[in-house]
C-alpha cells in the first residue's frame, strides 16, 4: 500500500493545493468531536468501524493519525493551504491537547480513589472525571460513553454521597439484609453465552473435542469468578458497630468513605448507589 504524501483534506492542483469536500467534512467532524471531550481512541476506533477511507484502500485509523490532523496548522489556513476549520477551533483543540500534557494537574487523592471506586450502572465500565479546557467545571462520565440524565459535577457528587453517608450513620440498621443472602453463584452474561455455545457445539454432528474441552474449562474458570462467599452478615453487625459510635458530619468525610465503601454506581439517571463492604446497595432514594 502506498503512503499518503498529500495532506488529509486537500488535493494538489496545477495553482496549488485544494480542498477535498468529503474529506474536509471528515476533518470538521474529528475537531468537532475532540473539543466536545471525545477521546482520541475513540475517534478513531468510529472512523474506522464507518469504513472511512484516508487514503486508496486504507480505512484503518489510529489514535496517532486523528492526533496529527488535530495538530496540523494547515487546517487554520494559511498562505499554502485554504482553511477547513475556523482558526478558533484549531486553537480550541489544541488548548484542549495542551491541558492533557504532562504539565495537567495531577488528581487529589480523593480524585484518583473516586476513579477507581465509581462504576456505570447501565455498562458497568468505570467512570472517570474529564475537566473543561478551560479548568472552569469539570464532570463525571462513563469511559463508554453511556449518557447520563443529570449533569454530574464534584459538588453534585459530592453532595449525594454525602446525603447516603449520613443517612447511614443515622440509622446503621438500614445496612442489614431484609433476608439472609442465600445466592452464592451468579452467573455473568458471559458464562451464560459460553455455556449456550457449549451446548450448541456439542450438538454438533461431528463434534470437534478439542476445543469444546478447552471452552468447558475456561467456562469453569468463568463460573469460579462469580462465586461469592457470604461475609454478609458478620460484616454488617461490624459496619453496624463502627457506625453507631459516630455523629453526624457537616461535610463528606473521604476518610470514612474509603474504610466503609466497597464501590459506587451512577444510574442513568444521575442518582448514585453505594455498595458497602458488606455489599449492601443504598439508593440516594430509597
Amino acid at each position: 500500500m502506498e503512503l499518503r504524501t498529500i495532506l488529509y483534506g486537500y488535493s494538489k492542483e496545477r495553482q496549488g493545493f485544494t480542498v477535498v469536500p468529503e474529506e474536509a467534512a471528515v476533518v470538521r467532524k474529528i475537531f468537532a468531536e475532540y473539543i466536545s471531550g471525545v477521546t482520541l481512541k475513540r475517534i478513531a476506533d468510529e472512523l474506522t468501524s464507518n469504513q472511512v477511507v484516508y487514503y486508496q484502500d486504507k480505512t484503518s485509523w489510529t489514535k496517532n493519525t486523528v492526533c496529527r490532523i488535530l495538530e496540523n496548522p494547515h487546517y487554520a489556513g494559511d498562505l499554502e493551504y485554504p482553511a477547513i476549520v475556523p482558526k478558533s477551533e484549531y486553537d480550541m483543540a489544541a488548548a484542549i491537547k495542551n491541558s492533557k500534557g504532562g504539565s495537567r494537574e495531577r488528581d487529589t487523592e480523593e480524585i484518583a480513589w473516586l476513579k477507581h471506586k465509581m462504576r456505570c450502572g447501565e455498562c458497568g465500565s468505570r467512570y472517570t472525571r474529564r475537566k473543561h479546557y478551560s479548568g472552569t467545571h469539570e464532570r463525571w462520565v462513563c469511559i463508554n460513553g453511556c449518557k447520563s440524565e443529570l449533569f454530574v459535577d464534584d459538588a453534585v457528587l459530592y453532595q449525594k454521597l454525602h446525603s447516603i453517608l449520613s443517612r447511614v450513620i443515622g440509622n446503621p440498621s438500614v445496612l442489614r439484609y431484609d433476608e439472609p443472602c442465600e445466592t452464592h453463584y451468579e452467573p455473568t452474561l458471559v458464562v451464560q453465552r459460553n455455556e449456550r455455545e457449549i451446548d450448541r457445539m456439542i450438538e454438533q454432528q461431528n463434534p470437534a473435542f478439542v476445543p469444546i474441552k478447552k471452552m468447558i474449562y475456561e467456562s469453569a474458570a468463568q463460573k469460579f469468578d462469580c462465586c461469592r462467599i457470604d461475609y454478609s452478615q458478620s460484616v454488617t453487625e461490624a459496619l453496624i458497630a463502627y457506625l453507631e459510635q459516630l455523629f453526624g458530619m457537616d461535610s463528606l468525610d473521604f476518610a470514612l468513605l474509603k474504610k466503609i465503601v466497597e464501590s459506587i454506581e451512577v444510574k442513568k439517571d444521575g442518582s448514585i448507589a453505594i455498595r458497602f463492604l458488606n455489599q449492601k446497595n443504598i439508593d440516594e432514594k430509597e
